[in-house]
């Protein structure tokens, strides 16, 4: 039997496609063409609509080799059936079956039971990108609940890790080849805070640390609610722990922070910024904002335009609000036109591309230690990363040499442009 996938959303979702294929590769054959395949799986987002609109097209379109050929079969797990478990069956009959389990261990023994194969199983996750950078998931589920924030709608309270079993995994990764573990919850910052436990996230950090081959330790998703002078001091001295903060602000405006309810205001984000820049040198700082939240005013997207361009962020996403059934914002009144959100989201990107090329342009002619992530084969470059850049995120730094994916070199900044630096081997 032949078995495709197809993966949808964010890291987390990337955890639990691997953790659902592990073991399978020694049963059956994985094939990267679902034209190819028996059984084609799909793991969804449904995050907001834009996501749940490319879980359905891709539904669709697998719908078409059904039809050619009946007893391809379509499986499909994820968000999409986690949110909507009784609705989708009716609409989609295109799919086989659903797996609705918020468990990826559950939704793996689904799946074998679906395949005829044993459940039992060893492995612990079956990678599906390069094997020297994987994520790693500290919790599920969220308990900040955010007004425009349909997860803890899919995924349910926060419930935290034990400690053990994410350092074994951790380790299982470093043995399997990975030198970057990237740390995912929907807020790692709140690890071990539902247990009473506030400083359970510094002392991970700290074991991970001590595991041997390990180079990088990233955290994502963090929530300025939730830091501690600990957790900072633990950055800045953690030699493994990369100079990077993932730090979603969202917006400026306390009304609209309060409208959002994001438990901070704009006070505690300047002070937190200030802090987290005086304690950690040579400190990257990730955020993104989200405009046209219901009610938000002009002179409110003015007011983050203006904080956006004094603090100068090193990295910065922005998102358009998007109104989702459930949430407490989806009955707000005052909704914001699509045109304008537009034209703010807009007017972010153009803003944060001046000050990223200021930025880039300031660091020619330093060295910079690079990770290298792939190769390409027509041109023999090199696209790596920065300890300051995300993977499938952030910047690469390209280098006109066919280096060792996986590998860190030292490399001399020779050029810029807004979202790339080109370098050369030292």
């Amino acid at each position: 039997m032949k078995l495709a996938f197809v993966d949808l959303g964010c890291p987390k979702n990337t955890i639990d496609l691997e953790t659902i294929l592990a073991g399978l590769d020694k049963q059956l054959r994985l094939v990267q063409d679902a034209r190819e395949a028996d059984v084609v799986l799909v793991n969804t987002c449904a995050f907001i609509e834009s996501a749940k609109q490319e879980s359905i097209d891709t539904i669709l379109e697998l719908g078409r080799i059904k039809k050619e050929r009946p007893e391809f079969k379509i499986v499909v797990s994820g968000c999409l059936p986690q949110r909507y478990p009784q609705q989708l069956a009716p609409v989609l009959p295109e799919v086989t079956a659903f797996f609705d389990s918020i468990d990826a261990v559950k939704t793996r023994a689904q799946l074998r039971r679906f395949l005829n194969l044993p459940v039992a199983c060893s492995s612990l996750r079956r990678r599906v990108g390069p094997p020297h950078y994987a994520y790693l998931r500290l919790a599920e589920g969220c308990d900040n609940r955010c007004s425009y924030c349909a997860i803890p709608l899919i995924k349910g309270r926060y419930v935290s890790r034990p400690q053990r079993q994410i350092i074994r995994e951790a380790k299982s990764l470093v043995e399997q080849g990975c030198r970057e573990i990237n740390l995912v919850a929907q807020d790692t910052t709140y690890y071990g805070r539902e247990r009473r436990e506030p400083g359970a996230l510094v002392a991970l950090l700290e074991k991970l640390a001590e595991i041997d081959g390990l180079h990088w330790i990233r955290l994502l998703y963090t929530h300025p609610a939730h830091y501690t002078p600990e957790l900072i001091r633990s950055i800045a001295q953690l030699d493994k722990v990369v100079k990077y903060v993932d730090l979603p602000i969202q917006h400026i405006s306390d009304r609209v922070l309060e409208r959002m309810h994001r438990r901070t205001t704009s006070k505690q984000i300047e002070s937190l910024i200030d802090r987290l820049r005086a304690a950690i040198p040579d400190l990257a700082i990730r955020t993104t904002v989200l405009v046209g939240f219901p009610g938000e005013t002009e002179q409110e997207f003015q007011k983050l335009m203006r904080f956006i361009e004094a603090v100068r962020f090193e990295r910065l996403g922005a998102f358009t609000y998007s109104e989702e059934e459930g949430t407490r914002a989806a009955q707000l009144r005052n909704s914001v036109p699509f045109k304008t959100k537009q034209r703010r989201y807009l007017e972010i990107m153009e803003t944060q591309a001046g000050l990223s090329l200021e930025r880039q342009r300031s660091l020619i002619g330093r060295s910079l230690a690079v990770l290298i992530d792939e190769v390409v084969r027509e041109t023999k470059q090199s696209i790596g990363r920065t300890m300051w850049d995300a993977p499938e995120i952030d910047q690469a730094v390209i280098m006109d040499v066919a280096l060792k994916p996986g590998r860190f070199y030292n490399a001399v900044v020779v050029g810029a442009d807004p979202f790339d630096l080109f370098a050369r081997i030292e």
